[in-house]
């Protein structure tokens, strides 16, 4: 038999699923990405396989504008980024 704690049930805090992180990348002269950094992965990009773009929420403070790559990777991986139309910064978007 398990004890009844007394304490109520509930679902926790809530927190942000699949949060963009920031990366470092090597933009060729059409600012699309030729090489990722994030943390201590680093890898080229072999090829891009599909590129779209948001625009968003354009009428909150701060809108959103982002073009997004799914590239692959030399070592076979890949990944998805975006550049942040608005501030030129770039993130890895989990997916």
């Amino acid at each position: 038999m398990v004890k009844n704690p007394r304490k109520k049930a509930g679902p926790g805090p809530i927190r942000a699923l699949n949060q963009p992180q920031p990366v470092q990348v090597e933009e060729d002269g059409r600012r699309r990405p030729v090489a990722v950094t994030l943390g201590r992965r680093e890898g080229r990009v072999a090829s891009i396989e599909d590129v779209w773009e948001i625009e968003d929420e354009w009428w909150r403070q701060t809108p959103i504008s982002r073009r997004y790559y799914r590239v692959l990777l030399e070592d076979g991986s890949g990944m998805t980024l975006f550049r942040d139309l608005l501030n030129s910064l770039w993130y890895e978007q989990k997916t």
